[in-house]
């Protein structure tokens, strides 16, 4: 349900509190901004870094979905900690 807000000369807008439950979002919290035709909308939005954001490139969900894969179907070796320093001095 549709509820009326008011907008301030500033530009302010209190967003009711049965909308933020509805989007698990409290305190104060960065939202993307968007025009949809006739309509503003708001959405919750993640800021990230720029060093932590090569973690969230196309190609690197590609390597992560490959390797949960093949963990799954037990393409895994186990290394003990010594092994790990050998592959590191590579």
């Amino acid at each position: 349900m549709a509820k009326l807000v008011t907008m301030t000369p500033e530009g302010r807008v209190t967003i009711p509190a049965a909308a933020r439950r509805e989007l698990g979002v409290e305190g104060e919290t960065q939202l993307e901004v968007g025009v949809e035709r006739d309509a503003i909308v708001l959405r919750p939005a993640v800021v990230l870094t720029r060093e932590d954001a090569w973690a969230y490139t196309p190609e690197h969900r590609r390597l992560l979905a490959k390797a949960h894969r093949d963990s799954r179907e037990g393409r895994v070796q186990r290394l003990t900690e010594g092994q790990l320093a050998r592959l590191k001095k590579k």
